[in-house]
């Protein structure tokens, strides 16, 4: 499951989909925000991400509010107060307390929840220290370094910031988001059948509209990584991801132009966000009647 920021609603409501059909996941492997996916997914509660990113729609997604945003709310009505980011400080635009919140029902006792469930699961995260990319394991870490990793492989460049997780290694800087997926495709893809359920188009779609603004490039070039790097992975699993002709059926709108109206990471917008999860339901719907 690779997704950052929004684009996780759409895996969300693909996986939920496939989990009311019946299908089970014994091993799990994500990216990003997606990584949650996988992690449900692995524990049999892959309806359960449909269901969160359907409040996080009912309420506006609170989770992508950034950090300035928050400022402002504790500093009250007071409009003479102007809140700028620090540039040189901050680690990320999207506010961190929210995101720990959201993964608080998965951080608590990850390890032994996916023992008890049979199953594994495998995070991607870039090592800032040793300049590494790899996947890491949850079951075989404590409780508290494995709701770490999983935030860390939560975070994305321009959105959350990195983390400084402690583990048996010592201290590592730690970055998440589907741009530090390794070339390599995770070990599960080759051994058997298995889904692929990216957020973002595979191979990648032109997106006319994208400003030269850092949150927007940043974003857009990891999501052009990740698809680059997933169009070259074997194994021939099931791909699920957002696709132009798919998205105009389903939209109903000749007009519907995904590269123009599919979101990057960072966006904020509750109605979005619930459109994302009906459509990633529909595609698993349709790959499910056509047998693939």
């Amino acid at each position: 499951m690779l997704a950052d920021g929004i684009q996780a609603a759409f895996t969300a409501g693909a996986v939920a989909e496939l989990g009311r059909a019946g299908v089970r996941w014994n091993a799990a492997w994500g990216a990003g925000l997606g990584a949650q996916v996988a992690v449900l997914a692995a524990l049999g509660e892959s309806e359960e991400a449909g269901r969160r990113w359907r409040r996080q729609a009912q309420s506006g997604c609170p989770l992508l509010q950034s950090r300035i945003a928050t400022a402002r709310e504790r500093l009250g009505t007071n409009e003479a107060v102007l809140v700028l980011p620090d540039p040189f400080r901050a680690d990320g635009w999207l506010d961190s307390e929210a995101l720990d919140e959201h993964l608080a029902p998965e951080r608590a006792d990850l390890p032994g929840r996916l023992r008890a469930a049979g199953a594994s699961a495998h995070v991607a995260l870039a090592d800032l220290g040793t300049g590494s990319l790899g996947w890491f394991a949850l079951a075989p870490a404590g409780p508290a370094e494995a709701g770490a990793l999983l935030a860390a492989a939560a975070t994305f460049a321009a959105g959350w910031g990195a983390r400084r997780v402690g583990t048996d290694a010592g201290e590592l800087l730690l970055l998440g988001g589907v741009g530090v997926v390794p070339t390599d495709a995770p070990p599960g893809v080759a051994a058997g059948p298995c889904d692929l359920v990216c957020g973002f188009p595979v191979p990648a779609l032109a997106r006319p509209g994208v400003a030269g603004t850092m949150l927007e490039t940043v974003q857009r070039r990891d999501e052009c990584l990740a698809a680059a790097r997933v169009a070259t992975w074997g194994g021939a699993p099931r791909l699920l991801a957002p696709t132009a002709d798919a998205y105009r059926r389903w939209a109903a709108r000749d007009n519907a132009e995904l590269g123009v109206e599919w979101p990057l990471p960072s966006e904020r917008n509750g109605e979005l966000t619930g459109t994302l999860v009906e459509f990633g339901a529909a595609v698993a719907r349709a790959a499910l009647e056509s047998g693939r």
